[in-house]
């Protein structure tokens, strides 16, 4: 797994988002965050990402869509 491909694919649709997050929301993220970067498996990113899309989605300001997106872009890059 290309660890710096991950993350500019995720950066990049958090980006996109028309929300920051608050301050509460954001030790959460943080803590996403770095589960996503300790992990070496793409599967268990898109696991991290599909098991916090709720808080995801609402902290950044990202449809489902958009999100579904990402993980299929992910997806393409362990094939």
């Amino acid at each position: 797994m290309n660890k710096d491909e991950v993350l500019n694919i995720i950066e990049a649709t958090l980006k996109g988002g028309d929300k920051t997050p608050g301050l509460f929301d954001l030790p959460k993220i943080m803590g996403i965050k770095s589960k996503i970067e300790s992990y070496t498996s793409i599967n268990d990113v898109i696991g991290v990402i599909e098991k916090n899309r709720n808080l995801i989605s609402k902290a950044f300001g990202l449809s489902d869509e958009v999100i579904e997106e990402t993980m299929e872009k992910l997806k393409a890059l362990e094939s």
